[in-house]
């Protein structure tokens, strides 16, 4: 027996993602159609991403459509097929774009072959070397996650996996060992921009200061608390800024944006926006990512209490950041420039869709100690 790679809500859509429901009932054009209309529009590319959502108070879809090393974003009204925006945006996609063989209105027509209801976000991500299309359908309250191999069309094959005794969830266990948690049942009053947790601070005005060598050159790694809030997926975040200097010159500047849980002390993490830097000048935004777009949701960044050999994801942006944590230890020392530290707590990141790992470590009433090569060298309110 074939099992294929079909993932059903089937308790419906988290806090964080879009009430389909309601979208769709202002939506006479078809995911399919607006792939259609928006190359209509610009003429030439591949669509490469495709999802509906509220703006302004309408219905809409939102489209990129991929040329050469950026994107054309398209916004067509969801009611009548009209062109409401239209922009350019540097961000490069030609990899997926190339390497795929089936557009996402073909691979739209596969999924509904294999599950019921109407698609409301399709998009093209690469799953190693293999691009693969990511279907989702909505119908009677949930949402189904189905993909397709973009070069063949055929559905992505994957293990059955058996629910474990007491896992009601039902998650799969990863091939080294326990599930990594996704679902956190927070409720978003409970979640907002000011709180304490003991690893991680949220305090306007705090800053953190890493330095290192990596490849022969000097690199800086500034955090700096903003005195700012955004509101993401509906949650009040603390807007935190990190800039990452090679050589002296800005490599990457970054604006993450976190929540803390009144109830749990728990840190999570709603999305950043981030610029790359050549030359003193922005030329991308790889790895932005918002709560509550293109089938994002937030991720535990830091637990109120870490327990040990827990493991949770970070970032839940499929095909952008999948980051994800497993507690290693919690009695670790560890001497940097800022200090000497006892009872630090040593977590492994990884991301399924990148090889290899990477440790990090943190101090109580401090907050991040390494982060690769870069130590923390201060800390502390600036002035």
């Amino acid at each position: 027996m074939k099992w294929f790679l079909i993932l059903t809500l089937a308790l419906g859509a988290s806090a964080t993602d879009p009430d389909y429901g309601k979208l769709l009932k202002g939506a006479k054009i078809s995911l399919s159609e607006a792939v259609d209309k928006a190359l209509a529009e610009v003429k030439d590319g591949v669509v490469v991403q495709a999802e509906i959502e509220e703006e302004n108070g309408g219905v809409r879809w939102s489209l990129d459509v991929a040329q050469g090393d950026h994107i054309f974003e398209v916004g067509l009204d969801a009611e009548d097929g009209s062109i409401v925006e239209k922009a350019n945006e540097q961000e490069d996609q030609s990899k997926v774009a190339a390497a795929a063989k089936v557009t996402l209105a073909e691979a739209v027509a596969i999924a509904r072959k294999e599950s019921t209801g109407r698609a409301v976000e399709a998009r093209l991500v690469m799953d190693g070397d293999r691009p693969q299309a990511q279907i989702t359908l909505y119908a009677k309250g949930n949402t189904t996650l189905v993909a397709i191999d973009a070069v063949t069309g055929k559905p992505v094959e994957a293990a059955a996996q058996p629910k474990e005794e007491g896992d009601e969830e039902g998650e799969a266990k990863e091939a080294d060992g326990p599930a990594f948690t996704e679902n956190f049942g927070e409720e978003n009053a409970d979640l907002g921009p000011t709180g304490v947790n003991p690893f991680w601070n949220l305090e306007p005005g705090y800053v953190l200061v890493l330095a290192g060598k990596e490849k022969g050159e000097k690199v800086e790694i500034k955090i700096t608390v903003l005195d700012e809030t955004k509101k993401i997926a509906g949650v009040e975040c603390r807007v935190v800024q990190e800039d990452e200097s090679v050589g002296g010159d800005l490599e990457e500047s970054t604006r993450d944006y976190f929540a803390i849980s009144s109830r749990t002390n728990n840190v999570y993490y709603f999305g950043e926006d981030v610029d790359s830097y050549e030359g003193g000048k922005v030329v991308g935004h790889e790895g932005s990512w918002r709560a509550g777009k293109k089938g994002a949701r937030y991720g535990l960044m830091m637990p109120g209490t870490p327990l040990l050999g827990a493991r949770h994801y970070q970032e839940i942006a499929p095909g952008v950041g999948m980051d994800r944590a497993e507690v290693v230890s919690l009695s670790e020392k560890f001497t940097c420039p800022a200090g000497e530290f006892e009872d630090v707590l040593l977590v492994e990141e990884s991301s399924p869709l990148e090889k290899g790992k990477e440790r990090k470590r943190y101090a109580r009433g401090v907050g991040i100690l390494q982060d690769g090569a870069c130590k923390l060298v201060k800390y502390g309110k600036e002035k």
